[in-house]
């Protein structure tokens, strides 16, 4: 019954004219870690996990017909965050993106369905880009001007080596905080050189975005 199932929701998605170029699927039953299949009973289908001995039941379906809608948006999905992970549009939020391309895979199958939203949180978004942005300046400078560098090394170093960080790792427990000191080294290193001025002043759009939320 599940396969049968299986099938008519792969008919369904054939209807997406990138199906097989994108490898638009799902799984009926994956033997990895952990075990995933699925399975019928009276009250409808569940998803079954069994992870190294321990099982767990997910209802997701109270009719065929709803098992087969949830198995096309599970392939569409999964083809959505796969292809935003290497597609990523910066200064976002990747669900934007994500919301964008399950729009147009469902446009093919059923125009009513609507995913995009009226607005996105991009804020935490557009810091994490912006940090790594200046980061990729002042490393560049640091490699490639090694005698100027010496002129404003210990502001280099401070964004170049993340240390407006909390943890080697990255993690800032205030990032507004983190954002204002980073500019402060960012003026103190224009200022010393100028010619960096127009390498930061390109990511100005995204910081006056973050004044205005």
């Amino acid at each position: 019954m599940i396969e049968e199932l299986a099938r008519e929701a792969r008919k369904i998605l054939r209807k997406i004219p990138f199906f097989e170029q994108e490898k638009i699927d799902f799984d009926t039953y994956d033997n990895g870690d952990p075990v995933v299949f699925y399975e019928e009973s009276k009250s409808g289908f569940y998803k079954v996990i069994n992870e190294r001995g321990n099982s767990r039941r997910e209802y997701v379906a109270k009719t065929g017909d709803e098992l087969i809608s949830f198995f096309v948006e599970e392939a569409i999905k999964n083809f959505a965050f796969r292809y935003e992970l290497t597609h990523r549009r910066k200064f976002e939020s990747n669900l934007r993106q994500v919301d964008e391309i399950m729009q147009k895979c469902y446009n093919y199958i059923d125009p009513t369905k609507k995913f995009i939203k009226d607005s996105y949180d991009d804020e935490i978004h557009i810091y994490l880009d912006l940090f790594r942005e200046y980061k990729r300046i002042t490393k560049n400078f640091r490699k490639e001007q090694p005698i100027k560098y010496q002129n404003i090394k210990n502001d280099i170093d401070f964004i170049a080596d993340g240390k407006y960080a909390d943890s080697p790792y990255g993690g800032m427990s205030d990032v507004p905080k983190s954002m204002t000191m980073v500019r402060e080294r960012i003026k103190t290193i224009v200022e010393i050189c100028p010619e960096l001025k127009n390498e930061f002043d390109a990511f100005e759009k995204y910081y006056e975005k973050l004044v205005n939320y």
